[in-house]
């Protein structure tokens, strides 16, 4: 009962303000398996090649083919139960990176994810997540949130008097409706700031990454049959996202003994 009072807390903190931190998710253990595998990804990528993404900014995208230690952050217990609590018990990964905020990179453009979707501010199309691999704190650039912004009537922005940093530890994490006004912060410290974000939205929207091309057959196979459904393998319901008919899991596993 005590578990189920938490999700309803928290979930209630989501609904009102548009963002909740869970602090302290992982382990030393699994904080320092999570950086070492980001560190290893990231090694030889460059800045991004624009203003939204960061020109000190490093990015590594289609990860479910080498999750490694990300896996465990990706299917945590705690954040699974607060996001299907908003989007329902069907929904996949919207877009899904890593990111390594370089020291002297500037303020991102203001903006909230969901606004890619034509959609009723009241249909909460998007639920995202930013696990922190290091500190986030206002010096090193944590996501800076206009709190209660996913409720604004449209046309309205965020001042600089609204915007408030979310400071939380390494293996922590934020979860944060897609219409929460937001953006990565100016690194003004002397060390890079890592964030694993990853994005959730409902079924029956076109993702921002195609995670099953990207993958590929050979590699959705090796995910675990709840990692295949967050990739969009699942359908949307029984006439939306089938193959041939059937339902893609068992079109995967058809396809895999027919080999």
């Amino acid at each position: 009962m005590a578990e189920n009072s938490d999700i309803d807390q928290t979930s209630a903190t989501l609904r009102e303000n548009g963002f909740v931190v869970l602090p302290a998710l992982l382990s030393d253990q699994q904080l320092a398996a999570v950086v070492q595998h980001a560190d290893n990804l990231l090694d030889g990528v460059g800045w991004s090649d624009n203003d939204f993404d960061g020109r000190r900014t490093r990015r590594v995208y289609s990860l479910l083919g080498r999750l490694g230690a990300f896996e465990s952050l990706l299917t945590h217990p705690q954040v699974r139960r607060l996001v299907t609590a908003r989007l329902g018990e069907v929904h996949q990964f919207g877009m899904l990176f890593l990111s390594a905020v370089d020291p002297g990179q500037g303020a991102q453009a203001l903006h909230f994810d969901a606004g890619v979707y034509p959609l009723p501010q009241d249909v909460e199309a998007e639920t995202n997540v930013i696990w922190a691999l290091d500190d986030f704190t206002a010096e090193n650039g944590a996501t800076m949130i206009a709190p209660g912004s996913h409720r604004w009537p449209a046309g309205r922005r965020p001042q600089p008097p609204e915007l408030v940093p979310v400071v939380m530890s390494a293996g922590s994490a934020v979860v944060y409706s897609g219409r929460l006004w937001h953006a990565a912060g100016h690194n003004r410290s002397r060390a890079t700031r890592r964030a694993l974000i990853c994005e959730h939205v409902l079924p029956w929207l076109r993702p921002a990454d195609n995670h099953t091309l990207a993958t590929g057959v050979e590699q959705l196979l090796s995910l675990t049959p709840e990692l295949r459904r967050l990739a969009g393998v699942a359908p949307a319901s029984k006439y939306l996202g089938v193959v041939g008919g059937q339902d893609p899991e068992q079109w995967l596993l058809r396809s895999a003994r027919s080999r």
